[in-house]
């Protein structure tokens, strides 16, 4: 499933190809998606923002709040259902642009803007 989120760090150069600052790589912001995996499918220097394709993870590890001998927490991992795999989904939905404003995003992140000084060469 493809979603859109905003994105954060300072753009260096745009031609011929888009570069990040080093210290301050373009990234999405600092929001968590939950238990999916993605990769970006396009990134929108002008709009501050990167559409992604989201995957649901295949497999799910639950703490069982017991440990073993040595103190170590004892893990149940196992495959993820087809409901858990929606659920996945809707939760990250639900920190995308389709269910919240980019300012929002950006708030509940406490992630800066893009700074982009070729913006108005875009």
């Amino acid at each position: 499933m493809r979603m859109t989120i905003p994105i954060t760090g300072t753009v260096k150069q745009i031609n011929p190809c888009i570069l990040g600052d080093d210290d301050d790589y373009i990234r999405p912001i600092e929001i968590d998606l939950g238990n999916v995996s993605w990769k970006l499918v396009r990134l929108d220097l002008k709009n501050e923002l990167m559409e992604i394709e989201v995957i649901p993870a295949e497999i799910l590890t639950l703490a069982t709040g017991k440990v073993d001998g040595e103190g170590e927490p004892i893990l149940d991992v196992r495959p993820a259902t087809s409901d858990e795999k929606a659920q996945f989904i809707e939760y990250a939905r639900d920190h995308s642009l389709e269910r919240m404003s980019k300012e929002d995003l950006y708030s509940i992140s406490s992630s800066p803007r893009l700074i982009n000084p070729f913006a108005r060469a875009i």
